[in-house]
């Protein structure tokens, strides 16, 4: 994983025809001062990202930029569609028995899984107003 910090605020852009490179596992710096930066530069507001590629993004799947296709996108960086419906189907199962031996498991994954969704609409619905 690539870390990079950027004096502006990264949203998404179109990679190729069903891409798009996003910037996620965002961070505020207060006081940042880029390396290269002359001595005596004043502090800005820095952003960090954390992701895959070398400037610290993320591809994600993405015909169109819409805002269901990008949050499916992110969703789909962290989880294939395999995984989130176990998870899903890990919930029906609670649903018709609390007393599962894997209960605090299956609920602790769908909270971990319900975290992200809600970062990527987060983040989708920023970039996109």
């Amino acid at each position: 994983m690539a870390r990079e910090v950027y004096t502006q605020r990264m949203t998404f852009s179109r990679y190729d025809d069903k891409r798009c490179l996003v910037y996620l596992a965002e961070e505020e710096i207060p006081q940042y001062v880029p390396k290269d930066a002359p001595e005596g530069t004043k502090p800005v507001k820095g952003y960090a990202y954390t992701g895959p590629e070398v400037d610290g993004g993320t591809l994600i799947d993405a015909a169109d930029v819409s805002r269901d296709t990008l949050i499916n996108g992110i969703i789909r960086s962290k989880y294939s569609q395999t995984e989130e419906d176990a998870i899903k189907t890990h919930q029906i199962e609670l649903l018709k028995d609390k007393n599962l031996p894997k209960a605090s498991e299956y609920e602790a994954e769908w909270l971990t899984f319900c975290g992200i969704r809600e970062m990527a609409k987060t983040y989708v619905d920023r970039w996109l107003a």
